[in-house]
């Protein structure tokens, strides 16, 4: 037997019943089509825009609004497998992987001379990855990115090496440990006398960690 729509009309709640139950009563008694609800968590069948707001749900790092739909979509269905992956060695190369495959990273008991535990460098060497290639921005995103997936306990640098006879000399580097980045601009001395020493693109010589310039062999 059908019930009558003035019955529908009124509340069936008793007089004591509390403000938040009627609004929950008057929600129920709304005509809201659910049918998408079961869509909502899934990362291929949600509307497009939801996906920022499926991408804060499942603490997704880093967010970038111009990716492409198709690119929102893959980043949301790997969350749940990337947060298993975070605080490895592997989820750090492959944060790096997306900025240049040739970027490096050297944990404190591969370098030599050993560094202290818990820490580790990324390296980028500069006679395979031009200077240009690492400007202020391009360098604070590969900090951000790797500091949102690395072991909670590790500090690391960001170094630029050029590798010389079988050792690592820094030509600049970034302490990340503390959050901060030194800069240094180098003017290039037309002098022949610069010649007979390595430098980098921009006409800075090389140096030890002595302040030894280096010669070219």
């Amino acid at each position: 037997m059908p019930i009558p729509a003035d019955t529908l009309a009124k509340s069936l709640l008793p007089p004591n019943t509390a403000p938040s139950e009627h609004a929950l009563e008057d929600a129920m008694r709304m005509d809201v089509d659910l049918s998408a609800v079961g869509t909502l968590w899934n990362p291929w069948t949600c509307p497009a825009s939801v996906l920022p707001f499926l991408g804060w749900g499942l603490a997704i790092a880093q967010w970038d609004p111009d990716w492409s739909e198709a690119e929102k979509r893959a980043e949301v269905a790997d969350a749940i497998a990337f947060h298993r992956r975070k605080g490895t060695r592997a989820i750090v190369e492959e944060v790096l992987e997306r900025f240049n495959p040739l970027l490096q990273v050297v944990e404190w008991w591969e370098a030599n001379p050993k560094r202290e535990p818990h820490t580790f460098e990324v390296r980028a060497p500069a006679n395979l990855i031009p200077a240009s290639f690492l400007n202020v921005e391009t360098v604070n995103a590969i900090i951000r990115d790797v500091v949102s997936v690395k072991p909670v306990r590790s500090h690391f640098d960001f170094v630029q090496v050029l590798e010389v006879q079988g050792s690592v000399y820094l030509t600049n580097a970034g302490q990340v440990g503390s959050y901060s980045r030194e800069d240094y601009s180098a003017v290039h001395d037309p002098d022949p006398i610069w010649g007979l020493y390595l430098q980098t693109e921009n006409g800075e010589p090389l140096q030890t960690e002595d302040g030894q310039l280096l010669e070219e062999i």
